[in-house]
This record gives structure tokens, sequence and C-alpha cells, in this order.
């Protein structure tokens, strides 16, 4: 069972990638770091599109990409795989609110200083996503979260104050 929505607690604001990032995948051969792009589809229910934040359905075609949610050059500066629906797909746009697929997941929530630095980090394994990120956000060190993938690392959305 789903814990309530957050009222009257801390407000944050939920950013998947950019539409234009997403676009971008879907219709370049190449991503960025030089990899082949071509759409993949899906066999089975499980892989998290990064611009809608929703785990895509059996049969739907993704796109996998090579992706940075970084602007500064650092030796912090990941970049990893992402999938986005190669159909397109609404960008995620409930802030305050944990996409639904992520909310009860096992996830690593990493808290980045305003040099794009690690801060703090945090697991959720109980459910208690809210309250790592609330957690997360109040130390005044940490300029913003990302949430990452429990078993893969890889990156799924970014987590700001209002």
């Amino acid at each position: 069972m789903r814990p309530a929505l957050y009222a009257g607690r801390m407000t944050f604001i939920i950013s998947a990638i950019s539409t234009e990032a997403a676009d971008e995948a879907r219709q370049s051969p190449f991503d960025a770091y030089g990899n082949a792009l071509s759409p993949q589809t899906q066999s089975e229910p499980g892989n998290p599109c990064r611009h809608c934040l929703n785990r895509a359905k059996a049969g739907e075609r993704l796109v996998l990409f090579s992706y940075s949610p970084f602007t500064e050059r650092n030796p912090f500066k990941e970049v990893g795989p992402v999938f986005v629906h190669a159909d397109g797909c609404p960008r995620y746009a409930s802030a305050g609110a944990v996409p639904p697929d992520f909310l009860d997941r096992p996830l690593v929530l990493r808290g980045y200083d305003g040099e794009q630095q690690i801060a703090r980090v945090a697991i959720v394994v109980d459910g208690q996503t809210v309250a790592r990120i609330e957690e997360l956000l109040a130390d005044p060190g940490v300029a913003y979260v990302h949430a990452r993938s429990f078993t893969h690392g890889c990156y799924l959305f970014r987590i700001d104050r209002p």
C-alpha cells in the first residue's frame, strides 16, 4: 500500500530529462558519445523512460542512449545509460510528487552541492522515499538530489527545492 501523498510536508520539484534531450535521442542515429541508437521493443515490462517517468510496458519501444545530467566537467560527472519512449511521450510534470512507478521501489538518492559534487547519500529500501528526499533537501549543503536506480546506479530524475 502506498503512503498518502505529502499534505503539509516539504515541497520539491521532480524534473525528468528535457524534451529536447529525449527528442534528440529519438531522431538521431548516434548519441552525444558516439553510440548507435535504434529503438528496441520491450519483451517484458520494466525499463523506465526518463522523460515521462513511467516504466515501459511489454511491446512498447524504447531508445537506449548515454546521458549525463551534469553541466560541469569534474570527476563526479557521470555518463550512463537511460531509456526514452521511441514513439514519444509527455514529459513528467507533477511537481512535488514522486512518480508513482518509483514511489515504492528501492532507490539511491544522491544529494549534490552547488559544485556538482556528492554531499550526502540516502538509500531507500523501506518505501520512505519522500522522507529521505526531505532529509536531503533540508541540508543546506545539498543543492539538489538525483534519484538513481538501486540495482544499476543509472540516473532516473532530479529533485530540487521550489
